[in-house]
């Protein structure tokens, strides 16, 4: 008996099916080891944005997003034959890309796939001219001029009536090589676009410049008014004058003030035209809102004090 003791096996299983609970002690090693299995295959099929390794997006400085119109002088755009103008061709073509990559490219990418830089602050995003599907008026040859010469307002997109016709079908027929199976324009369509827009009798093209360029112009011309402005304004500030206090107590900006109510003249002539002009928006003209508050004796004490210092 004692050799059988002293011999007997480390596990005896017939112990074990009476005592199951001693099983559970084994299995923390089954489970750790599956665990370590499954880390180690998770960890391997991480992607790029799962190990935290792409880069993050730094945007520009969205005013250089921001085209000014072009210098454009006056002219008389040439007629435009739309059942030329609708077939494609290689330079056709050619021509569209340079136009989109002047007008379009910041927005909707250099492929058309939406992701131009100037498009990502935008919402709705731009359109992926590879998609098939929805775009707003269609992807014919009628329908995306209807667009560039409509635009779209609810989404963003601006008018490209200031583009010559021909450089419009130029730039249509460029789109159209994104989309993996463009949509044929019936005869009716095509023929549509000039009973709508007169294309065959040509078109007039007003002069432009760009906007800085007319900011600066009128600042110029302007000079000599915003300086005796100023002058007048600073003169309001050492006047004791009771009706030039009032001036200095609801004007938050008395420049603005004097500039727009100069540009008023002469529509504030009556006193209720006057209050009614300054209390529809009296930030907008300069002035504090406790302007409202004014009794009638101090209205007509304003308007008489403005209108003698801006006639």
């Amino acid at each position: 008996m004692q050799a059988e003791s002293k011999y007997r096996a480390e596990m005896d299983f017939r112990e074990l099916l009476r005592k199951p609970r001693r099983l559970f002690g084994m299995t923390y090693l089954y489970f750790l080891a599956v665990l370590v299995v499954i880390g180690i295959l998770y960890v391997n099929r991480l992607n790029p944005v799962g190990r935290n390794r792409v880069m993050p997006l730094v945007l520009k400085d969205s005013s250089a997003f921001v085209r000014d119109i072009p210098f454009q002088s006056p002219a008389v755009l040439p007629p435009v034959d739309v059942r030329v103008a609708a077939i494609p061709s290689d330079s056709v073509i050619a021509r569209g890309r340079e136009i989109y990559r002047a007008n379009c490219a910041s927005c909707h990418g250099e492929n058309g796939m939406g992701d131009g830089a100037a498009g990502l602050v935008m919402n709705p995003k731009p359109r992926n001219f590879h998609a098939p599907g929805g775009w707003t008026n269609g992807a014919k040859i009628a329908e995306i001029y209807k667009t560039l010469q409509e635009g779209i307002v609810r989404n963003g997109m601006a008018s490209y009536a200031y583009l010559p016709p021909a450089d419009r079908f130029a730039l249509i027929h460029l789109i159209r090589t994104f989309h993996p199976a463009p949509p044929t324009d019936s005869r009716e369509e095509i023929a549509g676009l000039e009973t709508t827009y007169q294309l065959a009798t040509g078109s007039m093209v007003a002069a432009q410049i760009p906007v800085r360029d007319a900011a600066r112009h009128l600042i110029q011309e302007n000079a000599h008014a915003i300086a005796d402005v100023s002058k007048q304004a600073a003169a309001f500030e050492a006047s004791t004058d009771p009706a030039a206090v009032l001036f200095r107590r609801v004007s938050a900006n008395p420049e603005r003030v004097l500039t727009a109510m100069r540009s008023a003249q002469p529509r504030i002539s009556a006193l209720q035209d006057f209050v009614r002009l300054v209390t529809a928006d009296p930030v907008d003209l300069g002035f504090r809102t406790t302007v409202s508050g004014l009794n009638r004796e101090e209205w007509a004490a304003l308007h008489g004090f403005i209108m003698k210092e801006t006639l």
